[in-house]
């Protein structure tokens, strides 16, 4: 459930009631609710309105921290998760209370996340409250934490440089697409997989869980999977699918067993009704008028 306290303590440097700028809890503040806006987006898997400059309202409501106080120290605020009404509409696929505890959840993961798995407004977000916040240089550290969730974000001088280079890495792009290979390790609980191309590529795999059974079966052997793949600009290479449907491979018109089985040249010719070739007589008859014209194209050949 929303509501819960949330602690953001900066470490290092001026991080002490009486030394810390105003601005820079301003920064701190403000930088909290633009990640928290960004982690929302990434909840809800939709992006954001361009042009108007403004959230989406549910954004705005999720990423809407409510301050409680600053404690001494290392300063740690203390803030909270809101509390919102029920969304009605069945417009969003997670109801407005909820929507503010799943962003936090997703933004702390983002730490542990590999670098294909990070949002790239997230990674943004978190970039831009380390510079603000000149973290590395006039902080040591930012630690946002909560009993909500085990996990605690820590952005540190290494954190932020990450994050930096996440945020502007060039846009991947997407498109419907079916690849085909085998699963592995498919985590049911996260509904993620391991996919391996019949190219030997890795891709990352999720999936809903109305195809759970689907993957369970396609697991180990060679299957078809259709849904929006997301490629690598710089290699044109897969990198996630959002899988939408698994289907068998397109069966040949042989026995697999017997192409693959391992036969001599021997076994081969029999089977075709041919002698195997042999080097004890020439492979043609040719007349002397005819080995000239060879010998003489050959020559002209040669220029």
């Amino acid at each position: 459930m929303a509501g819960e306290e949330i602690r953001a303590t900066l470490r290092g440097g001026e991080a002490e009631l009486g030394l810390i700028r105003a601005h820079d809890v301003a920064r701190l503040l403000l930088g909290l609710d633009s990640a928290v806006a960004a982690a929302s987006y990434a909840a809800l898997h939709q992006p954001r309105r361009t042009g108007t400059g403004r959230h989406r309202s549910a954004v705005e409501a999720a990423s809407r921290l409510v301050f409680q106080q600053v404690e001494p120290g290392s300063v740690v605020a203390v803030l909270s998760l809101p509390v919102l009404a029920q969304d009605d509409s069945g417009a969003l696929e997670l109801e407005l209370d909820d929507l503010a505890g799943a962003a936090f959840d997703r933004l702390v993961g983002s730490v542990g996340q590999t670098p294909d798995q990070v949002d790239v407004g997230i990674a943004r977000a978190l970039a831009d409250l380390g510079d603000g916040l000149a973290i590395g240089e006039r902080f040591d550290e930012l630690v946002v934490s909560s009993r909500r969730n085990d996990q605690v974000l820590r952005l540190d001088s290494a954190a932020r440089s990450h994050f930096r280079q996440l945020a502007d890495r060039p846009p991947v792009t997407q498109q419907p697409d079916v690849l085909v290979g085998s699963l592995r390790e498919a985590d049911f609980d996260r509904h993620t997989a391991r996919l391996q191309t019949s190219a030997n590529e890795t891709v990352t795999v999720t999936f809903p869980p109305e195809l759970d059974d689907d993957v369970q079966e396609a697991l180990r052997g060679q299957a078809e999977f259709a849904g929006e793949v997301t490629y690598d600009p710089v290699t044109d290479t897969a990198k996630r699918v959002q899988l939408r449907s698994v289907s068998a491979p397109l069966s040949l018109p042989i026995d697999l067993d017997v192409f693959w089985a391992p036969q001599s040249v021997d076994e081969l010719a029999r089977a075709q009704g041919v002698a195997p070739a042999t080097l004890d007589r020439p492979l043609f008859d040719a007349t002397e008028q005819e080995r000239r014209e060879i010998a003489e194209a050959l020559a002209e050949l040669d220029g």
